[in-house]
């Protein structure tokens, strides 16, 4: 919503440009024009080759200065003017519109500069995240503008169809957009243009008064910040307990207060993970986060569902015993995690309404990674922080940082065993472990492997008799 009368603009540009005014601000830092935007260009310190939106452009001529200075910098302006628009230089790149709704693509622009123009809105946040999503990740936004430190934007409106906000407004509705802040300053005026521009003072002193010209820059979120807040509120972390996932967390570290932090317990935890789930704990408690526990029953699900296996004889499913009558009932090992992890975290994970998923997943760990940071599935937008680490990596990281690791990596296990009493997984290498550190369990264990072997060999005979006919 602009709050300048557009009509107005136009039949004043001629009369403005004829008074010798070509830069459009109401307060100038240096003496002349030139070097008023000189001292904004030392400001902005735009990057080399910078690809620069101007919105709200004015007849161009600010940024005419600045190519002059900077050759490499390239213009796009942006202007609701037509009329003004025609007076800006030819061989820049021109665009009618409005910056509440640029018909431009996302991550275009290196630099988006207000200068004396978003004053002219009466919806800052929806500008800003405008600004916010032509920018590219790390691009900088340059307001030029004025800051109110007193009064309100009554007469301000009426006059100028203008709003003047307070710094601290400016700074929180542009960290609400996706930005952070490099610095604010004040300069010295040094040519009251505005006042100028009215030749009333007495009604100069009735607006300007508590408004103060303020330069402010700001940095867009890039990296892992940038998709946390593209779903702000709406993000969650599965935690397992396990080394990936706990040095992704960690990864994380700075944003853990953006983040909801999930753990399943399935009932049949090794203490080992418990203990590390513990501290985790106690440090997400100390940072002001909760860990939202999520329990499940995966004993029950033995009862009913059969052990799992990595390899299931079809007499021993559920509809294969209806016709063989096999005492043992088997299930595989993924439709068990399913049942009994992935499934109720993801049903939990939907009613809270999240919608980005970061899990400590390492592409080495795959043939093809299912899914890719970024992808979609299902509703859910995944974030791998550590994607492209390896274990080696991983365990440097813990190390350095002295965070809780179960010892199952350092016995020669592949990964961290979710569940003691699992059947499955045989290439985890979980025996080993179980017969040194819990041979109780480890007796149990090797009971009912030697269960599910004796139907596994039942079927191999078959399976021998006929390629062997």
């Amino acid at each position: 919503m602009n709050l300048i009368d557009q009509s107005l603009v136009d039949e004043t540009t001629a009369r403005v440009l004829e008074s010798g005014v070509r830069v459009f601000n109401g307060a100038l830092f240096g003496d002349t024009e030139a070097e008023h935007v000189a001292v904004l260009l030392e400001a902005l310190d735009p990057p080399e080759g910078a690809m620069v939106l101007d919105a709200g452009c004015g007849v161009g001529e600010m940024a005419r200065l600045m190519h002059e200075a900077r050759p490499d910098l390239q213009f796009l302006l942006v202007n609701t003017s037509t009329v003004q628009l025609e007076h800006c230089p030819e061989d820049f790149d021109r665009l009618h519109a409005d910056f509440h709704e640029l018909p431009v693509l996302d991550g275009v622009a290196d630099v988006v500069i207000f200068s004396y123009a978003i004053c002219q809105s009466g919806d800052w946040p929806r500008v800003l995240r405008e600004a916010f999503r032509v920018l590219k990740p790390g691009g900088k936004l340059f307001i030029n503008d004025m800051a109110r430190l007193e009064g309100d934007n009554v007469e301000f409106e009426r006059v100028l169809g203008a709003h003047a906000h307070t710094p601290e407004q400016v700074e929180a509705w542009a960290a609400e957009a996706g930005f952070h802040m490099d610095f604010a300053i004040a300069p010295e005026v040094k040519v009251d243009r505005m006042r100028e521009l009215m030749n009333d003072d007495a009604l100069a002193d009735t607006l300007m008064t508590g408004v103060v010209p303020t330069i402010w820059r700001f940095e867009s979120f890039g990296g892992h910040q940038r998709t946390l807040h593209r779903h702000k509120g709406r993000v969650a972390f599965q935690f397992s307990g396990g080394r990936d996932s706990t040095a992704a967390l960690y990864a994380l570290r700075d944003f853990w207060p953006q983040i909801r932090v999930y753990h399943v317990d399935t009932g049949d935890q090794f203490p080992e993970t418990r203990a590390v789930v513990a501290q985790v704990e106690q440090a997400l408690a100390e940072a002001g986060v909760e860990l939202i526990r999520i329990v499940t029953d995966v004993k029950g699900n033995h009862q009913y569902a059969g052990y799992p296996t990595d390899l299931i004889p079809v007499d021993n499913t559920a509809l294969g015993q209806m016709v063989s009558g096999a005492p043992l009932r088997l299930q595989g090992r993924y439709d068990c995690c399913a049942a009994n992890l992935m499934n109720p975290l993801h049903a939990r994970m939907q009613l809270d309404g999240m919608t980005l998923l970061i899990r400590g997943q390492r592409a080495d760990e795959y043939a093809s990674a299912p899914l890719r940071s970024g992808e979609v599935a299902d509703g859910f937008e995944v974030l791998y922080p550590i994607e492209d680490w390896s274990a080696d990596t991983v365990m440097t990281f813990l190390r350095e940082l002295d965070l809780p690791v179960a010892p199952f990596y350092a016995a020669g296990t592949r990964r961290a065993p979710e569940c003691m009493g699992c059947t499955a997984w045989w290439d985890e290498g979980r025996a080993a472990y179980m017969r040194a550190h819990h041979p109780n369990e480890h007796k149990v264990f090797i009971q009912r492997m030697a269960d599910i072997r004796r139907e596994i060999d039942r079927s191999l005979s078959w399976l021998n008799t006929e390629t062997e006919a």
